[in-house]
């Protein structure tokens, strides 16, 4: 018996044992392997067998390496807050921190003496780019970090042999998540064979993305896809005899490592490994078998709270529950009363879209029909419609079938079993949630129909349609239902508004006398500050439309005696006629006069602004108001999100007054529940992650505005009564089938630019089951994603385990151990703008005494050495008020005559971080550099990207140079965006004449319009908007364009939609024709007419070539072509006649 259970006990761990992780990131010495899967290190022998877990870290641990003599592991984790340089001993034990740099960190490996650790770092980047990375080292003791001389780079390695030569990678981040990538940030080989900081760059004829080069031997090692799939090859060290090693079918070969003896490296989630000595051997390349014993702890099933992740939400007709989505699943609740119910398979499903119907069931949008397939292979676009009763179900009452496309919006009406649905594809449709009969009732061929509403009657259907991309007008369809609605018979669409710009958000009056609307047709111009120009950022206001020609103005009073506790207006309002038609109110039949309705249009009397939503009442409208606010987010709070401030009004015709329901609102909705004797209105509305519902229409008491606890009396709903579980497994294979599935249904061509994308399904579901973290989940998506070859086909966020967070205070400064005095210095105080806050050094600012060469001593009172560095004593110490002790440099002491102690106590705030503080200076120092080299005829304005920061800075820097002889815009580590037509239309602009003035200085007419010459310089990570920008440029001949070819990505992303842990994936849905480049921009970039190259030697010198050539081409051009200074031709005479 004993034996026999023994038995089943060992059949029962192969079965559980048989899954394999997902491995990633080897390094080897000798017969040792270590690699990362679960976001830790294990180890394993090189020749396979068990593998043992390093690591147990509370956050992601990567990019691992071995010193040369196999004792210490090098690698990188966020145990305190950022990724930062970290060291254990090979074998096991505990992570010692050896950097305190605030920035995204990447091990690159070892010096040969195994006594520094090679990494890569942003810590000192002046671009907001992960491109703009340098190398540095530290020592394995820790202690002062130091530049490596090689300028920005992502790996580098050195030669055993010989003199010891340097390879570099630059621009060679992952090519797997762009696969076939050919723009002009491809890899980039530069090689100094004897080491004396002479880069001569290899390969650069190759047509791929050769990335992650390493020596081995007399030959160089590197990944290229110039093939079309991403393997290893070699050349000699002078870029010839390019030969294949390794020959991968399915994945792309990723992160080589080697020992000099062997080389490791990863492939779709496994190990492999490739003797260089066998050149012809058939075992050359073979797997590495791991014996795989994990608890998949980052498996286990959690539970959350429905305050932090719900989703979407509806009101019950009645207004006593809601019923939503939270993680992607289906709940409903009554609001302060009794059980939340789940409805719905419990995990990976995602449900969308909830809603009532009139008899109380819920109907949402899900995917179950994909899981329940026993297909393989999941290759269905199609959800489907489920509806479940009011009790908890895992099976829904009915399933139906939905069209084509996603379903975008469903509205449902209030008196039938009606649905309608828009979708992806731009079409409209009616469905019977009884049989799941569905009618197309309308399609555009613009963009999507949205805002669906039916009227109270449910006989009537409104929304808004695009009639181009610069006017939409509402619809109306008259669905003529039979009296049970089994059956309709749909109208055609009828355009009932006729808009200025935009018109949109109907929603019918209850007693259907009135369609509300808002638009935007208001020209009210707001004078621009800061140059001529106006805006028209106050478009919006609400208006209405007479559904009856006999109908009359709501707004306009009739006469009334004193006393009078009514007031009536002309269209027959008063609460005496109000109480008569809500006892009708259940036959209610809605009559629309459609002929001219167009024009009964009538404004509501209050101001323009920004208007969201509006709904109506009985008798009363309530709408949504949006503050403006500036794009850099000044004035939102955690607790007080911007996308929240908006401003309730009310409208109530009885009275005929305006008032403010509540503030800080987001959403809302409104139900009316009429029993034939009385009409009663519910409200709910969002402010931030919270959910309010209150009585319709009814100012919110002044006691209750600040109140936050949740009961009947505030109106605040506990959302955390929704308890959530998870069981990660299936959740991240429900996101990894949606993340396909969008990128089916909404990238900008058809046939996916021709890659068959059921087979990348296959080819990367399979790998599903090795997923253990949610770091591989996007690790592995990133990799289908990258199978489309074309750019913007992004993941980020998502729900990943909380590390820590304790980032350290930066001081604005370039702070170094100086060797010989065995001290701290103050090297490079970075002063950026001095008048705005947290945007420059703390040290320079008035009243602070500390200068540049002066010594830091100590920090919050602990003294300083060579191991004990400043960003140690500064970590969870950002934006706070930090005490230093600082001294005056040796020199200063020396002619210092006075006794008096040099020792001086300063407390600074310290930054946050100052990417920002480094990029101000940068910019000054090219500015000032223009300027100096063309004796002020020439200005220079930099552009990090073409959205809010780059539109700024475009603004601060070409109005006060507009008057010069030149100009050069600076494009490079542009970021994108999509502001480059505002930045071409100024810059197109040119002179027409002058306003001269009898005194003081003529202004050019148009207003800030060029005289002189423009130059463009742009380098490879110039990219999205950056690249449209430098192609049009170029198209419109304002000027030369120098320096590198462009990143080449324009296919437009939106941003639209997350998975159900909050991850947002990204489709390439707009892609950008030019007249004279076509389709070409995208994959490869734009060709610069000077090209210029940044050496590494270059940045080491701190010479900058390309900004050179650019004011050597400019002073060229100002030869060859001189700007004519003001020249008038004679003023007019005006003499008196005789």
């Amino acid at each position: 018996m004993k034996s026999s259970i023994e038995s089943s006990r060992k059949q029962k761990l192969t079965v559980n044992e048989s899954g394999q992780g997902y491995f990633t990131q080897p390094t080897v010495f000798q017969n040792q392997l270590v690699f990362v899967s679960e976001n830790d290190l294990w180890y394993a022998p090189l020749e396979g067998g068990r593998a043992q877990r390093l690591t147990s870290a509370r956050s992601e641990t990567h990019s691992p390496a071995f010193s040369p003599d196999g004792h210490w592991i090098a690698c990188c984790t966020k145990e305190e807050g950022e990724h930062d340089v970290y060291l254990m001993e090979s074998g096991g034990g505990p992570l010692q921190r050896l950097t305190w740099l605030n920035s995204v960190t990447h091990i690159v490996g070892w010096s040969l003496d195994g006594q520094y650790i090679w990494f890569r770092s942003t810590h000192q980047a002046v671009h907001n780019r992960g491109s703009d990375a340098w190398l540095f080292k530290v020592s394995l003791n820790g202690g002062p970090v130091e530049n490596l001389p090689f300028g920005p780079a992502m790996t580098a390695n050195q030669q055993l042999r010989g003199k010891n030569g340097i390879v570099l990678g630059r621009n060679t981040m992952n090519n797997s998540r762009w696969k076939r990538y050919r723009g002009g940030m491809t890899g980039e080989i530069w090689i100094d064979t004897q080491n004396k900081g002479n880069f001569k760059r290899l390969l650069g004829d190759l047509t791929g993305n050769p990335v992650r080069p390493f020596w081995l031997g007399e030959r160089l090692w590197f990944i290229s896809d110039h093939e079309g799939l991403g393997n290893l090859y070699s050349c000699n060290n002078l870029g010839k005899e390019l030969r294949q090693e390794t020959f991968q079918k399915e994945y792309y070969v990723r992160f080589p490592a080697t020992d000099s003896n062997t080389i490791v490296y990863h492939v779709g989630g496994e190990l492999w490994k490739l003797d260089p000595r066998e050149k012809t051997s058939p075992n050359r390349e073979s797997q590495i078998k791991i014996g795989w014993h994990s608890t998949k702890s980052r498996l286990q099933r959690r539970f959350f709270y429905g305050e932090t992740y719900w989703e979407e939400t509806m009101l019950h007709p009645k207004g006593h529950e809601i019923t939503l989505t939270a993680r992607g699943k289906l709940f409903s609740m009554p609001l302060w009363e009794q059980a939340v119910r789940q409805h719905g398979i419990r995990d990976g499903v995602r449900y969308r879209l909830p809603c009532w119907l009139p008899d109380g069931n819920i109907v949402a949008i899900s995917d179950t029909c994909l899981i329940k397939s026993k297909a393989e292979k999941y290759s269905a676009t199609e959800e489907q419609l489920d509806i479940f009763g009011s009790f908890p179900s895992e099976t829904p009452v009915f399933s139906h079938k939905l069209p084509a496309g996603r379903i975008q919006e469903m509205a449902v009406s209030p008196r039938y079993p009606h649905l309608a649905l828009t979708t992806s594809r731009m079409e409209l449709f009616l469905m019977n949630a009884g049989n799941g009969h569905i009618n197309k009732l309308d399609h555009s061929e613009v963009r999507e129909i949205r805002e669906v509403v039916f009227s109270p009657d449910g006989r009537w259907l409104a929304y808004t349609k695009y009639l181009s991309l610069e006017l939409t007008a509402i619809f109306l369809v008259n669905l003529n239902p039979s009296p049970n609605g089994k059956r309709v018979k749909p109208s055609e669409s009828f355009q009932i508004t006729q808009p200025v710009r935009y018109d949109f958000c109907p929603s019918f009056d209850p007693d259907g006398r009135w369609l509300y609307f808002l638009s935007s047709r208001i020209f009210n111009p707001i004078w621009d500050t800061v140059q001529t120009g106006t805006s028209f950022s106050r478009s919006m206001k609400p208006y209405l439309l007479t559904l009856k020609k006999d109908t009359q103005n709501p707004f306009v009073q009739k006469p009334n005696a004193p006393g009078r506790e009514t007031i009536e207006t002309e269209s027959g309002i008063s609460s005496e006629s109000q109480n008569v038609k809500n006892k009708k109110q259940k036959n209610l039949k809605i009559e629309i006069d459609l002929d001219g309705i167009e024009d009964r249009i009538i404004e509501f009397p209050v101001t323009e602004g920004v208007y969201e939503q509006i709904k109506g009442l009985p008798n009363k409208v309530v709408f949504s108001e949006f503050p403006l606010s500036t794009s850099f987010n000044d004035i939102s709070t955690e607790d007080n999100p911007e996308k929240d401030q908006g401003n309730l009004w009310m409208y109530d015709f009885e009275k005929q007054e305006i008032e403010t329901i509540v503030e800080n609102v987001g959403f809302i909705q409104t139900s009316t529940v009429d029993d034939g004797e009385n009409s009663a209105s519910t409200m709910l509305y969002s402010s931030g992650d919270q959910l309010r519902v209150l009585e319709a229409g009814i100012p919110v008491p002044e006691e209750l505005k600040t109140e936050k606890y949740f009961s009947r009396k505030t109106g605040w709903l506990d959302l955390n009564r929704i308890r959530i579980s998870v069981q990660y497994q299936r959740e991240w294979m429900q996101m990894f089938r949606e993340s396909w599935r969008l990128q089916k249904e909404f990238f900008w061509t058809e046939d996916l630019s021709g890659v068959d994308w059921e087979r990348v399904y296959e080819r990367y579901a399979r790998l599903l089951p090795r997923i253990g973290s949610r770091s591989e989940l996007s690790d592995l998506i990133w990799e289908m994603q990258g199978e489309l070859g074309t750019s913007h086909a992004y993941e980020y966020g998502g729900d990943y385990p909380n590390a820590p967070r304790y980032p350290v205070g930066c001081l604005g400064a370039d702070i170094v151990f100086d060797s010989k005095r065995r001290v701290w210095i103050f090297k490079k105080i970075y002063s950026g703008d001095l008048w705005k806050n947290n945007e420059h050094s703390p040290l320079a600012e008035p009243g602070v005494p500390v200068y540049e060469e002066d010594e830091l001593l100590a920090v919050g009172g602990v003294f300083l050495d060579e191991h004990k560095t400043p960003g140690e004593l500064l970590v969870h110490q950002a934006g706070q008020f930090v005490p230093i002790t600082v001294t005056e440099s040796s020199r200063e002491k020396k002619e210092e005559k006075e006794s008096e102690s040099h020792t001086r106590q300063v407390v600074v705030k310290t930054l946050i971080g100052e990417q920002g503080v480094r990029y101000r200076e940068w910019v000054r120092n090219n500015l000032k550099s223009v300027d100096t080299l063309t004796g002020g005829r020439v200005g220079y304005l930099h552009l990090p990207d073409m959205s809010t920061h780059g539109i700024a800075e475009f603004h601060r820097g070409y109005l006060t140079q507009v008057d010069r002889e030149g100009l050069i815009v600076d494009v490079r580590y542009n970021a994108g965006g999509m502001v480059s037509p505002l930045i071409l239309e100024k810059l197109s602009h040119r002179h027409l004449g002058y306003d001269v003035p009898r005194w003081g200085t003529p202004e050019s007419y148009p207003y800030h319009t060029m005289r002189g010459h423009l130059i463009v310089i742009a380098n490879q990570f110039t990219g999205s908007d950056g690249d449209m920008f430098t192609a049009s440029f170029r198209q419109l001949q304002l000027g030369p364009l120098i320096g590198k070819r462009t990143w080449g990505g324009v296919i437009g992303i939106d941003g639209r939609y997350q998975l159900v842990d909050g991850t947002t994936t990204t489709q390439p849905q707009y892609s950008i024709w030019f007249h004279h480049a076509g389709w070409s921009v995208e994959n490869h970039g734009v060709d610069p007419d000077i090209e210029v190259e940044d050496t590494p030697q270059s940045f080491v010198k701190n010479e900058d070539p390309m900004l050179e050539r650019s004011v050597q081409k400019m002073l060229l051009l100002l030869k060859e072509k001189p700007v004519q200074s003001i020249s008038y031709s004679p003023s007019p005479r005006r003499l008196l006649p005789h």
